[in-house]
Parts: C-alpha cells; structure tokens; sequence
C-alpha cells in the first residue's frame, strides 16, 4: 500500500511538473510560430517587417514590430499580447476547452514616417485601431478574427463616421493557404460641399500557394452603394479576379460590373467586363514579385524605386512574351439611355520567336490583334457635355461675360448654350477622328500586326 502511494505522489509530481512547465514550453514554440506568422505575412502582402522584438514569460509574452508600407507616408505599428497554450486563460476564462498553441491579441495602429506631410499626424491619431485575435493550434496554423470599432470623428465642418467592421483570416503555418472575408458596414462624409455614403464593403479571398510558389484562387471585393448625392449614385459595384494553373502557366480572368449608375439626371447600367488572360509563366511571375519585394525592402527613395520597379516592369514583360501570352476582353456591355456601350479585343504578344528580353520596346512590333467598340450618342453626348459646363463657368470666373451676362448664367441656360455648342466640341473632342458614325452609333475598330495600326479599316501614319 505504502509503494502504491509512492508510484502515485511520484506521478502526480510529474504530472504537475509537466502542467506547470507546459506553458513556458509551448512559449517557446509559439515564438517560433510566432516568427513564421509575422514572416509569412509580411512576404504574402509584400509589406516588410522592421523593428522586431519579443518578450517571453512564463504564461505569456509580448512583442512588437512594425510594418513598413512602400512608398506610403506612414508605417503600422503591431503590439502584441500572447497567451501561452495549451489553455490559454481568456479562452478558458470564456468557456473553450480546446487545446491551443497560443491566443495572440494583436492591435495595429498607423504612425506618420519621417518623410510625412505635415497634417498626417492629426490625421492619423483620429484612425481607430485594428483589433486581431489570433488562435494558434498545436501545429501553429491559425484563425484570426479581425475588429474595427464604430467611432465618429469631427475636422472642422467636416464629419467622418463608420460602423464597425469585421472579419476573419484562416492560415496555415507557411502561409501556402490563406482564406480570408472582411466586411465593413457603412463609411460616411458629411462636409458643407455634400455627403459621401459608401455601404457594404465586402473583402474576401481563397488563395493557395502552387506552381513556383505562386498563389492561386480567387480574390473578391464588392460594395453595395456608393452616394455623392445628388451628383453619383452607384448601386452594386463588383471586382472579382481568379488565378487558376494549368501546366506551367496560370490563367488569369478578371470581371467587374456594376448593376446601377446614375449622374444627375442621367441613369446607366447595368455594366459588364470580363478580361482574360492566357501563358502567363507562373515562374516568372514569382521571380518578379520577389524582385519587386527586395526592392522595397531597401527603402530607397521613391523616384529610384520607381524607376527600378520599370525597369523591372519591362524586363517582366520580355519574359513573359516568350510564350506567346494572350489578352482578351470577352465580354464588354454597358447600359446608357437609347443605346448600349458594347466592345471586345483580343491581342497576342509573339515573342516566342524573338528575345523580346532583351530589348522589350520591341514589344509594340510582337503585338497582334484586334479590337471593336460600339458607342450609343446619348453615352458620347454625356461625356462630353459635362466639360462645355465646366468650360463656360471656367470663362464667368474669368471675367469673360459682364455682369449682366454672367447674372443670366442659370443652370438652364448652361444647359441650353451645352446643347447648342455639343456637336463642335464632339468634332473637337477626337470623336470624329476615332469613331465612325452609322444613325446614332459611334463605331471603333483597330487592328495591329507587326507594329502597323489600322483604325475603321485606314491605316494609322505617324501624323494622325
């Protein structure tokens, strides 16, 4: 009995040992975790990490580091609370038993850069910060859910409101597989020169990592309506991209539409466009991000950047015209009063037969295609009309009517003078250069082989 009790203390002792040195252990493998989540998600959004530290306790850590945006004005700043698993004590504290690797409250704040504008700063205070809640399981793959407080902030005359958001981020270990969905319910402006209501915004994305590293799926981004009454409405704006494999190459196609769009008096839509694109080299593609990252990550100054990043841009665009990649607008329709826009184009670059590489301006002579687009008057007559307003209130401004003349100026008259001048400036405009009329369509076609340009069946000289 008495060697029973021995074999039992002895285990309990051990069993305590390991309960009470647990969390510190796990400590250690979340700062590994840990490491790779910050890593991972800086290299999946190209934003670099900088001024990393780390703190571990027994139970729990803290660290910090910040998020340095290219060519932004400013940074984000992430502070960081991690609890140590296997129960993290706010979780057991709400209820949920499971075992965990670490609970890692994170809140992200924007902090002006040494080259900021001046009024930044304020500006910058009045950001609410982003809340994240992240749950790291034994593995150390992760769920963060995502927080944005309702707040209302007033600049002068000016008041900016939102509704809170939320979301939620899904993660592997590597970052090879990120799902993600963020909505924001309402973001409004309310000045003395008009309101701006933007409602429903709508993130969210299914990515995974493939061929060359790259990452395939899809991402999409919606909003429900965009106000700047009485002047825009826009209902139902979509922008839907999806990247999928096949062989050594991905498929790109890219669709946008909108299913409402009124200015003033003027309603169009719904709206349509769909563009794929074919034998993009997924292996290059990476080899282009990385360069692009490494870039950023020496903080050059901007217009040293910039012209890196061209020049990788063109180099990019040699590479990939060695497999002969195809642009295609399948789908273009646009609903306007008394017509509709409709279009399409289809454009290859042969670049297999020539190293386009080394000398990409020689891009223009590989391009081969074709391109329509049907244009209703009633949507040529809208663009143009807006630009007579403007430039007969530009002439009142100026002093160019007296004082009588500039008293008649009424919207109605504006309207009546736009109405008499719109076919001259339409002519001016460049329309009758680039469409061709039949009854009350303006038609486009333009054709390019080797670098010769034909517009409505004339070809294009260096003069035109």
């Amino acid at each position: 009995m008495k060697r029973a009790l021995t074999v039992i203390s002895i285990v309990l002792l051990l069993l305590g040992l390991a309960i009470a040195t647990a969390p510190y252990w796990l400590g250690m493998q979340t700062e590994s975790a840990f490491n790779d989540m910050v890593k991972g998600m800086a290299a999946r959004s190209s934003i670099p990490s900088n001024s990393f530290s780390f703190s571990r306790g027994w139970m729990s850590s803290e660290a910090k580091n910040e998020f340095l945006l290219p060519t932004a004005p400013f940074v984000i700043n992430a502070t960081h609370r991690i609890e140590h698993g296997p129960l993290p004590l706010s979780r057991l504290l709400s209820g949920k038993i499971t075992p965990a690797l670490a609970l890692i409250k994170t809140t992200l704040r924007f902090s002006p850069s040494a080259d900021a504008p001046a009024n930044l700063p304020e500006m910058l205070k009045s950001l609410p910060p982003l809340e994240l809640e992240t749950v790291l399981d034994l593995s150390g793959n992760g769920t963060s859910n995502i927080k944005i407080e309702a707040a209302t902030r007033k600049q002068g005359e000016t008041t900016i409101r939102w509704e809170a958001g939320k979301g939620q981020i899904e993660f592997d270990r590597e970052w090879k597989i990120i799902k993600m969905d963020f909505t924001f319910p309402l973001f409004s402006v309310n000045s003395p020169r008009g309101k701006l209501a933007i409602k429903k915004v709508r993130l969210s994305s299914d990515m995974y990592e493939g061929t060359a590293g790259y990452m395939f799926g899809r991402n999409n981004f919606s909003i429900a309506s965009v106000a700047m009454k009485p002047f825009v409405d826009v209902q139902e704006m979509r922008l839907s991209a999806t990247m999928q494999p096949k062989g050594q190459f991905v498929i790109m196609n890219i669709s946008f539409s909108v299913k409402a769009l009124q200015i003033a008096n003027n309603k169009y839509g719904p709206g349509k466009l769909n563009l794929a694109i074919h034998n993009l080299d997924t292996k290059t593609l990476k080899q282009f991000e990385n360069d692009i990252n490494r870039i950023y990550s020496r903080a050059l100054p901007l217009e040293q950047t910039q012209m890196m990043i061209a020049g990788k841009t063109l180099e990019l665009a040699g590479k990939l015209s060695q497999n002969n990649p195809v642009f295609e607008i399948t789908r273009l329709s646009f609903a306007a009063p008394s017509g509709e826009l409709t279009g399409k184009a289809k454009f290859v670059i042969q670049g297999k037969e020539q190293d386009l590489s080394a000398n990409p301006m020689l891009l223009l002579t590989a391009i081969k295609g074709s391109a329509e687009l049907s244009m209703p008057e009633s949507l040529a007559k809208a663009v143009v009309m807006p630009q007579i307003q403007r430039d007969i209130s530009s002439l009142g401004r100026e002093g160019k009517f007296n004082a009588s003349e500039a008293a008649r100026l009424t919207p109605e008259i504006l309207n009546q003078i736009a109405e008499e001048v719109y076919p001259k400036y339409l002519q001016e405009s460049g329309f009758a250069r680039w469409f061709v009329k039949h009854k009350n369509i303006y038609q486009f076609s333009m054709s390019i082989n080797r670098g010769q340009i034909v517009i409505n069946g004339v070809p294009l000289s260096p003069g035109r």
